[in-house]
């Protein structure tokens, strides 16, 4: 164990490459929590807040595309919209948060942490994807109905 690794504190964290990688299935929404609570863990305030404003901002981005998405029907390639918007904003998530919570955790603390169980996150994450196509849903139903009507 080198020397750096004893002088940390032991801080319990969900492992980095996880986040990267589970934020490209339940969005960047879930990589800003997530690694913004491992941040707060870390001591690092300011960090933590960077996280968790890019995940308002994803979550804004997402919310406005339910309201655009009705306008966007009938122009070529608008059912990939959605799906190159998420897979931008996890790269642009992951290469400025992602990778720099990965690098800190790898030279400050290597393997020496209290690895914090998925479990309860991953399903947080699903309820997520729920709440999301369930607003989106319900919002395409009641333009659907309003409009026939």
């Amino acid at each position: 164990m080198s020397s750096k690794q004893k002088a940390q504190p032991i801080v319990e964290l969900w492992n980095p490459m996880w986040i990267i990688l589970l934020s490209f299935v339940f969005t960047p929404v879930f990589g800003g929590i997530v690694a913004g609570m491992n941040w707060r863990a870390m001591g690092n305030e300011e960090a933590a807040i960077r996280s968790f404003g890019f995940m308002r901002k994803t979550l804004y981005v997402m919310v406005l595309y339910i309201f655009v998405e009705p306008l966007l029907r009938g122009i070529p390639f608008t059912q990939y919209v959605l799906l190159a918007l998420m897979v931008g904003l996890w790269l642009v998530w992951t290469l400025t948060d992602g990778m720099k919570q990965l690098r800190f955790v790898n030279d400050q603390y290597g393997e020496n942490y209290v690895h914090k169980l998925w479990g309860k996150t991953i399903i947080s994450g699903v309820f997520g994807w729920i709440a999301y196509y369930a607003v989106a849903i319900t919002y395409v139903i009641g333009m659907t109905l309003l409009y026939m009507g």
